[in-house]
């Protein structure tokens, strides 16, 4: 699955989930769904064997632009993401419009490996996941890339419908094309770029403070942690409820409604989970102390400490704006954060965790690690 912009994404037919709304371009599977199954699953867009039969004149979509534009409206509307599944031939198609699109002054060579570099991307993080979400464990199916070239020299996008696409969704492309813009001198992109990495950072705090507080829920009947954690008594079988009412400083660290929104477990990076801009320099301290305390408990906790890319991740909450908010998310904390991100620090975090489908951090990496190369990174630019 490829993220395109906003919650539209591009996906083989070798996996199509029906709970997600989409549309379908395939050979094989460009076809309606049953009626009884309609009520149920999520909302078919458009069908066809291939991009002609839903695109142009008297068609679902007069062009490539206008289903882009159009499903990115219906996603606003319902706050659901869109699939658009495709075989390889459409696939390529669909992929080769997008980059004609969303780049300024598309190169066919730069398109190729951009292309190529993310389907293997999925290939290695995400194909067994999404197969298994379906129940189709077909590992061996790999996308073919072959057909990118003929697609690409075949694509065509009408510039003035380009222009005000680019100008009205922008703000929805993916990090790496606002951040080859900024690199390229193009500094109208900053309020975008800021906001996408905002977004994705708080994603990404929010995963590593849920899994704090899962050390807290899954250990507050094991007294040697919770006696270094000072709790006020011991909580066993017969009072383990009243653990919901311990008023000490860590108990009440992931136990207090300013910070949380629910009180017990939630999904990892749900944007409900915790208030960020809550958060003051007192509680970056206790939660630093707590991570301490856990990793002086279990070995396998020391990855929680404060000593790589996590520490890095706090000292940023100040570009949220609330809570340790000093001067916001200036341009020199942009460079700040890029600096530290070119560092990689560690291994399988950086800001931008390959957890999240929407970041490209092999891309996200060689545009840091070549961002003075202003011929390479104005390939990617959208302005």
């Amino acid at each position: 699955m490829l993220h395109l912009f906003k919650k539209i994404y591009l996906a083989t037919d070798n996996i199509i989930d029906v709970n997600f709304d989409r549309v379908v371009i395939s050979d094989t599977h460009g076809l309606d769904t049953l009626d009884a199954l309609k009520s149920h699953h999520g909302q078919l867009y458009a069908y066809g064997k291939d991009l002609v039969d839903i695109i142009g004149e008297d068609k679902k979509y007069s062009s490539i632009t206008n289903m882009f534009d159009t499903l990115a409206t219906e996603s606003d509307k319902t706050g659901k993401r869109i699939v658009i599944y495709a075989d390889d031939q459409a696939f390529a198609k669909v992929i080769a419009h997008w980059y004609k699109l969303a780049f300024a002054n598309p190169d066919k060579d730069a398109c190729q490996t951009l292309y190529e570099n993310a389907v293997y991307r999925y290939q290695v993080f995400y194909k067994g996941r999404f197969s298994r979400n379906v129940g189709n464990t077909d590992l061996t199916h790999t996308i073919d890339t072959s057909a990118f070239g003929d697609a690409y020299d075949n694509a065509v996008v009408d510039a003035s419908a380009k222009s005000d696409f680019v100008t009205k969704h922008k703000s929805g492309f993916s990090v790496e094309f606002m951040l080859a813009t900024y690199f390229a001198g193009k500094t109208d992109i900053l309020p975008d770029l800021k906001n996408a990495i905002k977004h994705l950072m708080k994603k990404d705090l929010e995963k590593y403070f849920y899994e704090l507080k899962e050390i807290f829920w899954v250990h507050f009947q094991t007294k040697r942690f919770t006696d270094k954690l000072g709790f006020t008594k011991t909580y066993d079988w017969s009072n383990f409820k009243e653990i919901e009412n311990e008023t000490s400083k860590y108990a009440q660290l992931m136990l207090n409604d300013r910070l949380w929104n629910y009180k017990y477990m939630n999904f990892a990076t749900t944007g409900d989970n915790i208030n960020i801009e809550a958060i003051t320099a007192e509680d970056v301290k206790l939660f630093e102390e707590y991570t301490h305390i856990s990793g002086a408990c279990w070995g396998e906790e020391e990855i929680y400490k404060h000593i790589k890319s996590d520490i890095n991740k706090m000292a940023f909450l100040d570009i949220f704006d609330e809570g340790i908010k000093k001067d916001g998310f200036t341009d020199q904390r942009l460079e700040d954060l890029l600096e530290m991100e070119e560092k990689f620090e560690n291994a399988a975090g950086s800001f931008f965790s390959i957890d999240l489908e929407t970041v490209n951090h092999y891309f996200m990496q060689t545009l840091i690690l070549n961002r003075t190369d202003t011929e390479f990174v104005s390939k990617y630019s959208i302005l």
